[in-house]
């Protein structure tokens, strides 16, 4: 099931230069925002979510339990100075699962959010559940579905939405009591749906996540996760679970948060290695928007994770977020790049249709010389090209290898891509537009017309052409380059998109590309 693209910053891309500069206006750099205060962005209500790492060196003992009620206690003390409006915590609330000792720790700790009205959540990780049966009592005891939706800070705004076993939205099928549960938050105009799912996710909660999401097209989704990427930045194809068919953090990605477009940030916990327990990185889904996936847990640390969490403070009417650092224990923040940060996260809903996904197969045609007499038009013969999946090239973060070194001088300027995508009563088709994520230039055509250029020394490009920047793979999937497709130049039926992607110099370390093309269609919007 494929959801709703957050087009609000591909129309503002659409604006060119003069949005960015906007931007750069009215959002400080990170060195300018005071640490552990609110930086108000003019044209929107700026806010703060806590993420609350694993606990479970904490809650092994009365004396490090501390730790984390004054986690819970600082929270609490700090929330309108940083306008905390939600807290989630990411999984491992407990070592293990049995001792009911931990939970009462856990439970006694995030009671001081309770008591103070401040929302919060949490879910399963490994260390909670027994991962040969996917039960937990003490889980289920602890932290019902009672304590959220009885909970003080149910208001308007803020409200616990349900769980996966209440068939809320249709048959569940299971009752997996709160280990699967969301949340609603609204700021201003911006509408969240806050999703927690359990470890190593089940198709189960998967399906039932797909039915939450669909239910709430008005809201963009910050999902909580126990693992998703490691201390790396990589997922995982591991898992420990036996009693379901789990799903790995590869195929989590692949198959439910690139395909969901209203997915706009996932944070996870679960990877650390010694004191290394922070991670992030940037991937286009299937609308051609960067999805951040952020990494942090500090159990690894001394004094069972010394107190640190993260916070992030989000800034709707520029489109971005301030990640901070912070033990209430330590009384200090970390300020190094892995702890202190911005990242592009855009929090409006749009009602588009997602006419060519991301990571879709392209044909491909990779060679030196004069490019192929009219390769980018209908009716051009490319059963003989390679093909792959996106992002092809090479370098980061790359699906499918395309290269023709060594030595980089064997390598072509440009590399070339072709795609067929059937279009049905393209008339009632609007504000169509193609996002690519291609490092270092890139040119796009659509049924042999030239729709736009990028990054390149000529606006008419051949295969004679170098780009005029070298851009990273992170700069080119944080910044898509975004253009429009004229109005009648679709047709119903077969639709040719072709694309060249170029690089600045031979020996560059990447060269990648990825497209996605979306429209609004006459009749769509929220329920």
């Amino acid at each position: 099931m494929r959801h709703l693209t957050r087009g609000g910053r591909r129309r503002a891309r659409a604006l060119g230069v003069a949005a960015a500069v906007l931007g750069a206006l009215l959002l400080p750099s990170p060195a300018a925002v005071p640490t552990g205060t609110v930086a108000k962005s003019g044209g929107g209500e700026a806010f703060t979510i806590v993420v609350l790492p694993d606990t479970q060196g904490y809650t092994v003992s009365d004396e490090l339990a501390q730790s984390m009620e004054t986690q819970t206690q600082w929270i609490v003390d700090s929330r309108e100075r940083l306008d905390t409006a939600f807290v989630l915590q990411v999984g491992d609330l407990v070592e293990s699962w049995p001792n009911e000792n931990q939970w009462e720790r856990a439970s006694r700790a995030m009671s001081t959010l309770d008591d103070a009205g401040v929302p919060n959540s949490v879910l399963p990780g490994n260390h909670d559940l027994d991962v040969t049966t996917g039960e937990s009592r003490t889980y289920d005891s602890h932290f019902p579905p009672t304590r959220y939706a009885d909970a003080s800070w149910n208001s308007p705004t803020a409200s616990y939405g349900g769980y996966l076993g209440q068939d809320q939205f249709g048959p569940d099928g299971i009752d997996r009591k709160n280990k699967d549960s969301y949340s609603l938050l609204t700021v201003g105009d911006t509408k969240l749906l806050l999703l927690s799912l359990e470890y190593e996710t089940p198709a189960y909660a998967i399906d039932w996540a797909e039915r939450v999401i669909a239910a709430h097209p008005d809201r963009a989704v910050i999902l909580a996760l126990h693992g998703l990427i490691t201390t790396g930045g990589v997922r995982s194809t591991d898992t420990e679970r036996t009693d379901v068919t789990p799903t790995t953090e590869v195929d989590l990605w692949k198959d439910f948060i690139s395909e969901n477009c209203s997915i706009a940030m996932v944070v996870n916990g679960h990877w650390a290695h010694g004191d290394d327990g922070e991670a992030r990185r940037s991937d286009l889904n299937d609308c051609g928007e960067p999805v951040p996936q952020i990494l942090s847990n500090y159990q690894g640390r001394a004094n069972g994770g010394d107190g640190w969490l993260r916070y992030y403070t989000f800034h709707p009417a520029v489109g971005s977020v301030d990640a901070f650092t912070y033990s209430p224990t330590l009384e200090r923040y970390e300020t190094d790049d892995s702890s202190r940060f911005r990242m592009p996260v855009d929090l409006s809903p749009s009602h588009d249709d997602v006419l060519l996904r991301g990571g879709s197969t392209w044909r491909v045609w990779n060679a030196k010389g004069d490019w192929p007499t009219g390769w980018t038009a209908r009716g051009f013969d490319d059963a003989d090209w390679a093909q792959g999946d996106a992002p092809l090239g090479w370098g980061t973060g790359v699906e499918t290898p395309v290269d023709l070194g060594p030595p980089p001088e064997n390598r072509a300027r440009a590399m070339l891509f072709r795609q067929t995508v059937e279009v049905d009563d393209a008339d009632a088709l609007s504000a169509v537009t193609v996002s690519t994520r291609a490092d270092d230039g890139v040119a796009v055509w659509v049924n042999g017309a030239l729709i736009g250029t990028s990054h390149l020394n000529d606006k008419k490009p051949t295969s004679e052409t170098f780009a005029d920047v070298g851009r990273s793979t992170d700069t080119a999937t944080d910044e898509p380059v975004t253009f429009t497709v004229p109005p009648g130049l679709l047709r119903d039926g077969e639709n040719v998109v072709a694309a060249s992607a170029h690089v600045n110099y031979f020996g560059t370390a990447s060269s990648t590309f990825d497209l996605v093309m979306t429209g609004t269609r006459e009749g769509s919007g929220s329920d």
